[in-house]
Formats: C-alpha cells, sequence, structure tokens
C-alpha cells in the first residue's frame, strides 16, 4: 500500500471518528447548558473535555491544523473551567457550539472548498481564547496541554447509542505498545455513560451499510425460495390425492371385476385382460406409496428449510436496526438553536430511544421528525411571557416516546405543551383557500378540522418565514410517513399542547400479507391494517347518509367493494355452494378510520417481501410495491392508506348493488303459499320474506297447482281446508305429476288430530304443522332441512 492509500484510508477513519466526537460534543454542551446539578456538570464537563482532546489528536494525525487548532482552545478553555478558573456564561456556551458546529461544517466541505471556512474557524479560536485572559487584562494564555497531562484513558470509544470502535492511533507500534494499557490494566471512564470494553479485541467490526443492504436483499429473496419450494410441495400433494382417488377407484373396480370374472369361463384373453389390470393396479399403488413418501419428505425439508431462512432472515434483519436514538441524537442541538432564534426556552424529554427499527425507515423519518419539532417550537410553544400569563412554566416541554405495541410494530408520539392548533384559524384558512364552502366548515367537527392542516396550502403561522409559514410541510410529512408504510395522526387541545402520532412498522422489507382478490386479480394487503376478515348476507348491508354501512362490534363501517376503489370492471360474483349467499369482507383500518372491503375471494395468509415498483413508477395511486408469489406471479401490494382515502364519501357502485341484487335473487329460494285467508296468508308472506324467501300465494288448491306448473318454485306451503281443492288433494296432485315430485311440501292446519297426520303423510307431505302450535322458528327451521 502507498502512502496516498494509506492518508486516505486514514482521512476516512478520522472522518467516522470525528462524526462520533462531534456528536457527543453537542450533546454534552446542550445537558451541560441545561444541568444544574454540580455532579452531572462535572461528569458533562470531563466528556467534553476528553473528546475535545482527542479529536485535536487524530486531527493532527491526518494533518488538518485548523482543527487541531480550534480543538486546542476548547480543551483548554475546559481546563480552566474544570479548575474553576473561569465560569460558565451563556456566550460562552454560544461560542462552544459555534466552534464545534464550525468543525462539522469544515470536515463536510470538500477539501477545495475548506479554504474560505479558515478565517471562521480562526476567529472562533480567538474568541475562545479571549475568554482565558486574566482579568487585568494580560495577553491570553495558550498554553498547549501534552499529551502526558491527560490522565490514561481508554483508547476504545463508543459513539453515543452505537457499537464499541476501536480507536485509531497515529503512534508507531513500538509507542503503541508502550503507551497503551493491557486489556486488565485498562481503566474504565468513570464519567462515560456507556460500559467501558474490557479487551482491546474489538467484539464488533465495521463494515459498509452498502455491503448490510445487498446482504440483506440476498437474504430476502430467499423467502421467495421457501415459497416456490411450498408451492411445489403443494403441488406433489395435490397429485398424491388424486392418485389416492385413483386408488380406491382401482380397489373397488378390481372386486367388482374379479366378481364378473367368475361368470366366464377360462380364456386366454381374459386372463391377459386381467394380468394387465393387476399389473397397472399394482403399479398405481407403488405409484401412490412413493408420491406419499415423497410428500412427507418435502414436508419435513420444507420445514426444515422454511425455519432456517426464517432464522437467517431475522438475524442478518437485526443488523439494518439501528436504535431511535441514533435519530435523536441531532435533537438537542437543533432545538438550542431554534428556541433561542425565537427567543424562547425548550425541553426535551425523550423516552424509548433504545428502541431498534429498520435504518431505512430511521432515514426516512429524519426529515419529517425535524419538521414536527421545528413547527412545535415556532407554531406551539409560546414565548415565556406568554406561558407566564397562562400559569405555565416560561419554558416549554417537546416530549418524544418511542413505543413497541407489537414486534412488528412502532409509535413515535411528539407533543408540546404549548397552545395547541387554533381550529377556528384553520377553518376560515381552509374556506379562504377555497378547499370547502362557509356552511361546510361551520358543521365540521375538531377532528375534522384538524385533519385540515393535513391539506397543501394550510398554516396556522400569520408570517412565511425560514422556519414555517408555507403550508406545505403537513401534507409532506404525511405523504413521507405514508412512503415508509406508516400512519400519521394528529390530536389537539386547545391551550394544552399538540400530539403527533406515528405509526410505523419496524422493517420495510418484509410483512405479512393477506391475498385477496377482486375482478379476478390477485392483491396484498398488510395483515398489520386488517382488523377483521368477515362473511357478510346482503341483509348485513344498511343505509346511513345515502352511503353503505356494515355494523362492526356494534359501530358501523362504510361498506365499498375493492373493484370500485380501484377502478376495476365487474365481474360476476363467484358461486358458492352454500345455502345462504355470503360476500367475504376485509375490514381495514388506518389510524382512527376505518373501512370494509368487499372482495371476491381472502385466500390466505404469507410472508411478502416487497419489490419496488421503481423510480418511473415511484407513487402509483393505491399501490406501494409489488410481490412474486411462489408460482412466479407478480402481485400488487397495495396502500391501506390510499384505499381508506379514496374511498372517503363512496358508497357501494350501483353497478355492485346490481351484482349482489342478481346473485341474492339466484341464491333465494320460491316459495308458494297456498291459503284462502287473506291474514294467514299474509302473515306467512311476511315471515318468510323477512327471512330472504321470494314468496307468491295462491288463494286455493287450484290456483296453486296452475302456478306451480307454470312458474319455478323451490317448495309449497299450503292450507288444508280451502274451496276447490284441498291441501291433500294438492299434495297427491303434486306427488303424481312427474315435473312437480320432487318438490318439498309442507301442510299447515287447524286439522290436529292423528286421523288428519296420516292423511297428510298418506298424500305425501314432507312436514305438518298445527296452527294452534305455530311457531315461526320451527316453520324455518323445517325450510332449511328441507330445502
Amino acid at each position: 500500500m502507498n502512502n496516498q492509500d494509506l492518508h486516505q484510508q486514514l482521512l476516512e477513519a478520522f472522518k467516522i471518528e470525528a462524526e462520533e466526537r462531534i456528536a457527543s460534543m453537542f450533546s454534552n454542551l446542550t445537558d451541560l447548558e441545561k444541568s444544574t446539578d454540580p455532579e452531572n456538570r462535572g461528569k458533562m464537563l470531563e466528556i467534553v473535555y476528553r473528546e475535545a482532546h482527542s479529536l485535536k489528536g487524530a486531527a493532527r494525525s491526518v494533518n488538518i491544523i485548523p482543527v487541531e487548532t480550534l480543538c486546542q482552545e476548547i480543551e483548554s478553555l475546559f481546563s480552566k473551567l474544570k479548575d474553576a478558573a473561569i465560569d460558565f456564561t451563556p456566550d460562552i456556551f454560544d461560542t462552544l457550539h459555534d466552534s464545534v458546529g464550525s468543525i462539522e461544517t469544515y470536515l463536510s466541505t470538500p477539501e477545495p472548498q475548506r479554504e474560505k471556512l479558515e478565517k471562521a474557524i480562526h476567529d472562533l479560536a480567538k474568541k475562545l481564547s479571549l475568554y482565558k485572559q486574566p482579568e487585568n487584562g494580560a495577553a491570553p494564555q495558550n498554553r498547549h496541554i501534552e499529551e502526558k497531562e491527560l490522565p490514561a484513558a481508554p483508547q476504545n470509544i463508543r459513539a453515543p447509542d452505537g457499537p464499541l470502535r476501536k480507536k485509531k492511533s497515529s503512534a508507531p507500534p513500538s509507542e503503541k505498545a508502550a503507551s497503551n494499557p493491557t486489556a486488565e490494566e485498562a481503566q474504565p471512564n468513570r464519567f462515560s455513560q456507556q460500559p467501558a470494553a474490557k479487551t482491546w479485541l474489538a467484539d464488533t467490526v465495521r463494515i459498509s451499510t452498502a455491503k448490510l443492504d445487498s446482504l440483506l436483499l440476498k437474504t430476502e429473496e430467499l423467502i421467495t425460495l421457501k415459497q416456490i419450494l411450498n408451492q411445489h410441495l403443494e403441488q406433489i400433494q395435490d397429485t398424491s390425492r388424486s392418485i389416492g382417488k385413483w386408488r380406491k377407484l382401482s380397489e373397488k373396480s378390481k372386486k367388482e371385476l374379479y366378481e364378473i370374472r367368475r361368470q366366464f369361463h377360462q380364456s386366454s384373453l381374459l386372463d391377459q385382460f386381467f394380468d394387465l389390470y393387476d399389473m397397472n393396479h399394482d403399479q398405481i399403488n407403488d405409484t401412490d406409496n412413493q408420491l406419499s413418501e415423497l410428500s412427507a419428505s418435502m414436508t419435513h425439508s420444507s420445514r426444515i428449510l422454511g425455519g432456517m431462512v426464517d432464522d437467517l432472515l431475522d438475524e442478518v434483519k437485526k443488523t439494518s436496526l439501528l436504535p431511535f436514538s441514533t435519530l435523536f441524537a441531532i435533537l438537542p442541538r437543533m432545538i438550542r438553536d431554534i428556541s433561542r432564534d425565537l427567543g424562547k426556552d425548550v425541553d426535551l424529554e425523550i423516552s424509548g430511544g433504545e428502541i431498534e427499527i429498520d435504518k431505512r425507515i430511521l432515514e426516512g423519518l429524519k426529515d419529517p421528525l425535524i419538521h414536527l419539532i421545528r413547527n412545535a417550537i415556532d407554531h406551539g410553544i409560546e414565548p415565556p411571557d406568554a406561558r407566564r400569563l397562562k400559569q405555565k412554566p416560561p419554558w416549554g416541554k417537546i416530549r418524544i416516546t418511542v413505543f413497541q405495541p407489537e414486534s412488528n410494530k412502532v409509535e413515535v408520539t411528539i407533543s408540546d405543551d404549548g397552545k395547541g392548533i387554533d381550529l377556528e384559524t384553520i377553518r376560515h384558512k381552509a374556506v379562504h383557500a377555497g378547499l370547502i364552502s362557509a356552511s361546510r366548515a361551520a358543521e365540521l367537527s375538531d377532528e375534522e378540522t384538524t385533519a385540515l392542516i393535513l391539506q397543501s396550502g394550510i398554516s396556522t403561522s400569520p408570517l412565511i418565514t425560514e422556519i414555517s409559514g408555507r403550508g406545505l410541510g403537513m401534507a409532506i410529512v404525511q405523504e413521507h410517513i405514508e412512503n415508509l408504510s406508516g400512519l400519521f395522526l394528529i390530536s389537539t387541545d386547545n391551550g394544552h399542547g399538540t400530539a403527533f402520532k406515528i405509526e410505523l412498522p419496524v422493517s420495510l422489507s418484509t410483512f405479512r400479507g393477506v391475498i385477496v382478490s377482486a375482478s379476478g386479480h390477485d392483491f396484498i394487503l398488510p395483515v398489520a391494517h386488517i382488523e377483521h376478515t368477515i362473511q357478510i348476507e346482503p341483509g348485513d348491508i344498511k343505509s346511513a347518509e345515502n352511503k353503505s354501512v356494515i355494523s362492526v362490534n356494534n359501530r358501523p363501517v362504510s361498506l365499498i367493494s375493492l373493484s370500485d376503489i380501484l377502478g376495476l370492471p365487474h365481474q360476476p360474483l363467484p358461486d358458492t355452494n352454500a345455502k345462504k349467499f355470503t360476500m367475504p369482507v376485509v375490514v381495514m383500518g388506518s389510524g382512527e378510520k376505518t373501512i370494509a372491503c368487499i372482495v371476491d375471494h381472502v385466500i390466505n395468509e404469507q410472508e411478502v417481501l416487497v419489490k419496488s415498483l421503481g423510480k418511473q413508477l415511484k407513487r402509483v395511486p393505491n399501490i406501494s410495491g409489488a410481490t412474486i408469489l411462489g408460482n412466479g406471479r407478480v402481485v400488487p401490494i397495495l396502500n391501506v392508506n390510499d384505499l381508506i382515502s379514496n374511498a372517503s364519501g363512496k358508497s357501494i357502485s350501483r353497478a355492485m348493488e346490481k351484482k349482489i341484487d342478481m346473485k341474492q335473487k339466484e341464491r333465494q329460494k320460491s316459495l308458494l303459499i297456498v291459503e284462502d285467508s287473506f291474514t294467514s296468508r299474509t302473515l306467512l308472506k311476511n315471515i318468510l320474506e323477512a327471512s330472504g324467501y321470494q314468496i307468491k300465494t295462491a288463494i286455493d288448491g287450484e290456483d296453486g297447482f296452475r302456478q306451480l306448473r307454470t312458474q319455478p318454485f323451490d317448495g309449497v306451503i299450503s292450507d288444508v281446508e280451502m274451496p276447490k281443492m284441498n291441501g291433500f288433494e294438492l299434495t297427491r296432485k303434486i306427488r303424481a305429476n312427474k315435473q312437480l315430485s320432487e318438490k318439498p311440501v309442507i301442510l299447515i292446519t287447524s286439522l290436529d288430530s292423528r286421523e288428519d297426520r296420516e292423511r297428510g303423510v298418506e298424500a305425501g307431505a314432507d312436514a305438518y304443522i298445527v296452527k294452534s302450535k305455530f311457531d315461526q322458528s320451527n316453520l324455518l327451521e323445517v325450510l332449511e332441512r328441507l330445502l
């Protein structure tokens, strides 16, 4: 390796180390500024002091003199502060923050452009040196602190909430061996908030995220392999079942054929036929046995491979997970800078930072999180004087809480104790922007009004500044979060603050999904958004405010066809063998919004590997991605947020209603009621129609028999005592007619003697019900059994 390559490697190592030390310095400076506990202040002061010293030495090793010089001044100033030679002032804190920020900016700037930043660094170094001047005005003593003046510190360092990493040393091997203690001699930093390393050989190594991403993608592809194996197993099992049926049929045929053989004399041709049949029968048995063994072996192999793939994927996924604290590390400094610019004092409280999530989600969450916090400081938190008038503490508070309710889901809540969202202002601006009418604005609930801030162009800020007021932010925040397959919810309490809740998956790459079909196409819905899968009957569909609804857990839920939302042409509803016509419905939730979608079939649930649609199809309505099933088919993954949004205000289309009506008529049983009493006829008709039957009536036996010959009916309910033709005669005529003889006949009569019952049975009635003991549930039960 030549010197240039070595220098480049050192620069890369320095860049990583510098990022960690700068983050630590910012974090501890912010905490130091707010802390009032002397012991804690001493610990944080020591940490910043050591970080500045270590960064100075690292900068010297790669010959970045401006950073070395500025770190020297920070270190010297902290030496004075440690010795209580000078005290902290707000101006000192501001200069220290500016200095660390300048180092960060300088190192992130390409080398050819750094020269213009060196004057600013020089000015900051000079300003820091002035803080160390004696009160008599003597020249500042820029005493250089040698390495030997510092107490020994461990050479293994830890980034905030990150893994242990071995510090790079510029000293020759002999010097390192002499200066570095052994593992047993290394003393932990008593001020470090992280456990010290126990050995010089770290238990972690650095590896580029690109390599980890590539490894994760290759591992995820094994899911498809697992699904292909399961598909082949299902095919083998289907073939095995078919061969098994063939084997049973062959066994039955063999017995019948040998019985026939006994009836014939011996014949060589017949013997050859039976020999051939026996051979085929044996071959079927052998094939059946081999397929059964193959199926059992494949089932075992599939189970083992599936377990190995799942375990491997879980372990590899862990390499792509990062704690939320890695994202939150930037917030204290940002909140400090913004609040000071706005003349406010804001505390930050974080919990759940140790919870881990896919680093790709963290990266995508960064901009929305920053925007929400900037909005909270600018829009929500009041100035100190205004807070005092409201009997609030002069300093505002922003809380970030991370909670993991399920293994595959994380909730992030960002809340403030500010003034809340002015809903009247939101309504007024929405009307002014032409989004809604004034009359509609007056009807909006607080929840509906709050949702308006997600519309582009709506802002509560009276001024457009570099921080807020453009009315674009919340719409973009919602879009970013939905692109992460997340949900975004807002709640506000006037005078007390606002809370933003973000629900996110733990991983973007895989999830559990349910395959459904609509209009002949398969789609996948994420299990995380599915509340129920149910079967409904047409009678379950009600109307409310000109919308179709069904009752789910005693609450009304809007009902719509998935085909209608996706704009797909309707196809006939699938046939079923069930006695009642039912439709599969998937109840989906997105935050507090829920819809019920009619689908053709709910097929199954499986692990889903998400495939991107590519840059050209980055934002397709209702579609968030795609996956490849085990049979090789590409299936779209539906975006539940889009589905719910596009279903808003809609109902079942007229085309879908016609399909349901046609299917219901196909499945409805038609009955003929033969009864001369108008009252009894009407009572039976109402009972049976309410139970889903199609009803026609006849006033006597002759009228009934005439209708039976000209119209199709599934059954007959008849009185006995009627003019022209009584019920017994009608029953006999039905049984004597070849086309009608199989139709069920139920006699309902006031005749309750044993002789009358026997006459009904002799006539061919299927059931005999006495009116004095009539029970409609009994009638419906009899009909259910007979039809």
